[in-house]
C-alpha cells in the first residue's frame, strides 16, 4: 500500500513538474501569438496567394511534362516496338507523384484556409496546433514536388540512354 502511494505521489510530482514546464511554454508561445496576431495573419495570407500561384505554375508544368512529354513518347515507343519497362514504370510512378501532390495540396490548402479565417487572439493554442499541421501538410507537399523533380529526371535519363541506342 505505501509503495504505491509513493508511485502515486512521485508521478503527480514528475506530472506537475513536466506540465508546468509545458505549459510556461504553451503561455509564452500563446502571448507571442496574440501580440503579433495582426502581422502573423498577414504572412499567412500572403503565403497562401504565392504558394496559389506557385500551385497552378506547377500544376501546369507537370501536366505539360506528362501530356506532351511522358505520354506521346510512351506511345511512340510501343508503336515502334522498343517500350521498355523503365518508360512505362517512369511514366506511372510520375502520374501517382502528380496525383499525390494534387491531394496533398487541396489538405494543405484546406488546413491554411481554416487556419487564416480562426482568430489568433481569442484561440491562440488552436492557432499553433492548427499551424503545426499546416506546417507538416506544406513539408508533404514539397515533399511532393522534389519527388516529381526526381521522377522527371529518372525520365529524362531513360530518354538519354534511348537516344544513345538509336
Amino acid at each position: 500500500m505505501k509503495k504505491n502511494v509513493l508511485l502515486l505521489l512521485i508521478c503527480v510530482v514528475m506530472c506537475g513538474f513536466w506540465g508546468s514546464s509545458a505549459l510556461a511554454i504553451s503561455e509564452t508561445r500563446a502571448a507571442s501569438i496574440v501580440e503579433n496576431c495582426d502581422t502573423i495573419k498577414e504572412d499567412l495570407k500572403n503565403l497562401q496567394r504565392s504558394d496559389s500561384r506557385a500551385r497552378v505554375y506547377l500544376g501546369r508544368y507537370y501536366e505539360t511534362i506528362l501530356n506532351r512529354f511522358i505520354t506521346p513518347l510512351n506511345v511512340r515507343l510501343v508503336e515502334n516496338s522498343l517500350s521498355s519497362t523503365g518508360f512505362i514504370d517512369g511514366q506511372n510512378n510520375f502520374y501517382r507523384k502528380r496525383a499525390d501532390f494534387i491531394a496533398d495540396y487541396i489538405e494543405y490548402q484546406k488546413g491554411l484556409e481554416e487556419l487564416v479565417s480562426m482568430d489568433c487572439r481569442e484561440e491562440a493554442e488552436n492557432f499553433y496546433e492548427k499551424l503545426t499541421s499546416v506546417r507538416e501538410k506544406r513539408a508533404r507537399v514539397a515533399y511532393d514536388v522534389e519527388r516529381l523533380r526526381k521522377l522527371a529526371e529518372e525520365y529524362r535519363g531513360f530518354v538519354n540512354e534511348l537516344w544513345s541506342k538509336l
